[in-house]
């Protein structure tokens, strides 16, 4: 691994003292009590499964609100609370908010409001950590912040990012073998090459530091570049737009990564007669030692990416049975509408699932595993436009969930196709202004579907089968909780929150809320009480190529905007 330089970072010890009763073990993250959430997967593994069972197939019927709260502010939220000890922690615009768990008291708020960053106020994905007695969390504009999680007093605080680049947060860090793993984000933004680095957890001392491209000849993915990286340049790309995850039984943790940048793609990174480079490791995953952050392994996606197919799907690691064979494995859905089935220890793709209706791009992988590209579909001037299935990225930001108990994968998606040309960049473009697409590239403005738009699908990981799926017309990009009551919870758009049989799709119970829902649900237990717990919030009703509902389908009601709220059920 060849790390770029690393400016010395700002650390600010503000308090000493940590309070005793929320104090855990590193089990506790990776096995959490049963009733506990520690962190946005709530398990290290992102399984999203929970072996509460008190909610049922029996009594999910009767399920109640038990509290709700408007967080204050109006953002399509995208990510998930956290429970530990009976408090809830939740991420909003400048920080943190704890509340009581039972009835959504403010117990204690943490707040930084940003000064810089073209993100500053941009939707946190992922969710707080709770560990050894405190809560970790990112800010948009680039500092990752340790407070005590119990009165909110702050223990530290890191400045990371670069913002003369606008490198900034889109995620929370993640929990993995007793530190902290962050990715960082804004190559869309200033054209800041990604990184993914690690921080202790009792001060946010730098650990390791791994560039998603390379900063060095020395790399040997330097010459996988037409046009060398350069972080004075701004060329670079591949942001962790998201949260990864951490497999405690291979000792990796693997995150995607964005696209390469900037965005001019006509004349940028040719090389052998016309042929685009692979630019590693954007769009891809990466499998890095948690000790170390040494690069173990990857999975490209799409080399040389001209789509915006950014991979930054959040993983799951799981056991299955393959020709009579139990083998650990990390399940990677894909932008490109695939889910890719790889070996934790090698990374070898050991069998990939066709999902989307239509694929034009990426067409899938050969027998070494390389992703196999439709050269038709590259830009070869700007003006030029193709149809691009999928095109509304089948996976995107929502986590999935994966229950031991089914051997079920419950995955959201979007599905259909659009319209895509190429555009270069302005010839004065200079690093840390925007380096994607304008607002105002003319596009053909047809979009199709088939019979719907967004889905949440159970899928069997072994054989790709849809075993049930619950499909519509709105878009679907909001995280699923599976639990080992039999039931799969999720918010959808259009707006309600559902809760399904996990063996077969039927909806067992639903609840209309005031706004659809991006963000996640969770299930946690305080004092013998189990409660589902869905973040929603819609600030708008279409997300750049991602459209929210089908306009085309006569008599659907409009979506439904508005604030960010937290919505809370258990049983009478």
């Amino acid at each position: 691994m060849k790390n770029r330089f690393i400016k010395p970072l700002a650390i600010s010890v503000l308090a000493a003292g940590l309070t005793v009763g929320a104090a855990q073990t590193m089990d506790d993250l990776v096995n959490p009590p049963a009733g506990e959430w520690p962190q946005h997967g709530r398990d290290v593994t992102a399984s999203r499964y929970s072996p509460l069972d008190q909610i049922n197939k029996d009594n999910v019927a009767d399920l109640n609100l038990a509290w709700a709260k408007d967080l204050g502010f109006r953002q399509s939220v995208q990510g998930s609370p956290a429970v530990w000890d009976g408090i809830m922690y939740v991420s909003v615009q400048t920080g943190v908010v704890a509340l009581d768990a039972t009835n959504g008291g403010v117990i204690w708020e943490y707040s930084s409001p940003a000064t810089t960053g073209i993100v500053a106020d941009s939707a946190v994905r992922g969710s707080p950590v709770v560990y050894d007695g405190k809560v970790f969390f990112n800010l948009s504009y680039g500092k990752s912040v340790a407070v005590d999680a119990k009165t909110g007093e702050e223990v530290w605080s890191v400045q990371i990012t670069d913002n003369e680049l606008n490198e900034d947060f889109t995620t929370n860090p993640i929990f993995a073998d007793g530190q902290l793993v962050l990715g960082l984000s804004g190559a869309d933004d200033g054209g800041a090459p990604g990184r993914i680095v690690s921080l202790g957890t009792e001060d946010g001392e730098l650990l390791w530091s791994f560039d998603t491209v390379p900063m060095s000849p020395e790399d040997p993915a330097w010459e996988t570049w037409t046009n060398p990286p350069s972080w004075e340049e701004g060329i670079g790309g591949g942001s962790a737009w998201n949260a990864g995850a951490y497999d405690p039984v291979s000792g990796i943790v693997v995150y995607g990564t964005g696209q390469p940048t900037p965005w001019d793609r006509v004349d940028w990174r040719r090389a052998n007669e016309g042929e685009p480079t692979e630019d590693l490791y954007t769009a891809s995953f990466v499998a890095l030692d948690a000790s170390t952050g040494e690069l173990q392994w990857y999975q490209q996606i799409v080399p040389g990416d001209e789509w915006d197919y950014d991979q930054h799907i959040v993983p799951i690691f799981a056991d299955l049975e393959i020709d009579g064979e139990q083998r650990r494995v990390a399940l990677l859905a894909t932008t490109t509408g695939y889910i890719v089935v790889s070996d934790v220890h090698t990374g070898e793709l050991i069998d990939w699932h066709p999902m989307a209706d239509q694929h034009t791009v990426h067409l899938g992988f050969d027998e070494n595993g390389k992703a196999i590209i439709n050269a038709e579909t590259r830009y070869p001037e700007e003006g030029v436009y193709h149809a691009i299935c999928p095109g509304l990225r089948w996976a995107h930001i929502a986590p999935g969930a994966f229950s031991p108990d089914t051997g079920l994968l419950y995955r959201p998606n979007q599905d259909g196709c659009v319209h895509m040309g190429a555009l270069t960049l302005p010839d004065d473009w200079e690093p840390g202004q925007r380096a994607w697409w304008s607002d105002d590239l003319p596009r053909t403005p047809e979009m199709w579907y088939e019979d719907r738009l967004g889905a949440l699908s159970a899928i069997d990981p072994v054989t790709g089968e849809v075993v049930w799926e619950f499909a519509h017309h709105y878009g679907h990009n909001a995280g699923p909780v599976v639990t080992a009551g039999g039931l799969v919870f999720s918010a959808s758009h259009d707006p309600y929150v559902r809760a399904f049989d996990a063996e077969n799709g039927e909806v067992l119970w639903q609840q209309a809320i005031t706004t659809g829902g991006t963000g996640g649900t969770i299930t946690y237990e305080v004092d013998g009480t189990q409660y589902v717990a869905s973040l929603v919030g819609l600030a708008n009703v279409a997300s750049g190529s991602i459209p929210d509902f089908d306009p085309t389908v006569e008599d659907l009601p409009a979506l439904n905007t508005g604030s960010a709220s937290i919505f809370v059920f258990a049983l009478p």
